[in-house]
């Protein structure tokens, strides 16, 4: 499984919701992250104006995150809502190895011009 950071900013709907019923909502979405095969390392909601939340999931593909993400932009509890790809130390490096190997075979536009820098 590969390992994503959820950004997200709860509604104004959301907070008024949990005013009125406060409630674990970790315990609440677990059933779509199950049917979605996601799991969950961080549920985190912070003190920042911008992004009040925070999940750090795991997850078999992009198109699975995504789909999370478009089922959180409609319940309308998030205003906001960004994933990104992470990457474990080791698993940065064999990205920069990867790289490295294909870079050889690169022609930049100013070498092919004549310009070596």
């Amino acid at each position: 499984m590969q390992k994503y950071v959820l950004l997200a900013r709860v509604s104004n709907e959301f907070a008024s919701a949990m005013l009125n019923k406060p409630q674990d909502r970790l315990e609440i979405v677990r059933p779509i992250l199950n049917a979605l095969n996601i799991e969950v390392c961080e549920f985190l909601f912070t003190s920042d104006s911008n992004f009040n939340f925070v999940g750090i999931l795991k997850a078999n593909s992009d198109d699975d995150v995504e789909a999370l993400k478009n089922i959180v932009f409609a319940s309308g509890n998030f205003s906001e809502c960004n994933w990104i790809r992470a990457y474990e130390s080791s698993e940065y490096k064999n990205v920069f190895e990867k790289g490295s190997q294909v870079m050889d075979s690169y022609v930049s536009s100013m070498v092919a011009a004549g310009n070596p820098k």
